[in-house]
Parts: structure tokens; C-alpha cells; sequence
């Protein structure tokens, strides 16, 4: 599995995660207890998923993966705060919420102690690839 397919969906779910949060969204009527939490939660945790991929994937040597993905980690909730902010700056049909930013974060901070917890593991399944490819 090489780095650019990835680059190329971790930037179509960033694109469409960023439409998504600014667009008029339509009520279904349906309605969970705190669903929308979850959908933030898991959008989010596929961001840092889809990005850390890439960064692990694309990186040469792994000695500073785990800053790496710390930064990534960063910039993941940066960009849920970014847009929480615009919602409430661009659209008149959607509001920031303090919750929602908690959501984003959270399934970022999961992502990342995911990667965290089974880095080593991924290491040796990259070393695999190499080899059975040479």
C-alpha cells in the first residue's frame, strides 16, 4: 500500500468532512440522544486514521513517527475547532458548539492512542511489505 492513494482520501474525507460541517443539512426527523456527538466522534477518528496512514506510510525512516502523528494528531483538532468557528462565522443555518469541538477531538485523541498502542506492529507490517516487494 503506498502513501499517494492515501494522501488522495485522507484529502477527499478532509474536503468532504469540511463541506459536510458547512453545508444546510436537511432534519431526517430522526434523531438519536447525543447521536450527532458520535457522528463527530467518528468522522474525526477516521480524519486522524486516514492522515496518520498516510504519515506512517510515507515516511522513510520511523525513529519520529510518534511526534509525527502527534502533529497530525494536532492538526486534526485545529481543523475540527476551524470548523466549528466557521459555522459560526459563514452560516446562518448552523451554530458552534463547544460539545461538538469536544467530539472532534476525542476521536482524534482515540485515533491517535490507537496508532500509539499498535505502532510497533504496523512498523513490522511495513518491513514486510518492503521486503515481499523487493
Amino acid at each position: 500500500l503506498g502513501h499517494k492513494p492515501l494522501f488522495v482520501l485522507a484529502v477527499l474525507f478532509t474536503l468532504s468532512l469540511a463541506w459536510a460541517s458547512l453545508v444546510k443539512i436537511s432534519n431526517t426527523g430522526i434523531t438519536v440522544k447525543g447521536g450527532d456527538k458520535i457522528l463527530h466522534f467518528l468522522a474525526y477518528f477516521i480524519l486522524m486514521i486516514l492522515w496518520g496512514l498516510f504519515v506512517f506510510f510515507s515516511k522513510q525512516q520511523n525513529k519520529n513517527l510518534k511526534v509525527s502523528l502527534i502533529f497530525t494528531a494536532i492538526l486534526c483538532v485545529l481543523f475540527g475547532v476551524l470548523m466549528e468557528v466557521l459555522q459560526g462565522l459563514l452560516t446562518t443555518y448552523r451554530s458552534s458548539d463547544w460539545y461538538d469541538i469536544v467530539a472532534n477531538t476525542s476521536g482524534t485523541i482515540f485515533a491517535l492512542f490507537i496508532f500509539l498502542l499498535i505502532k510497533n506492529k504496523l512498523i513490522n507490517f511495513k518491513q514486510k511489505i518492503r521486503y515481499s516487494v523487493r
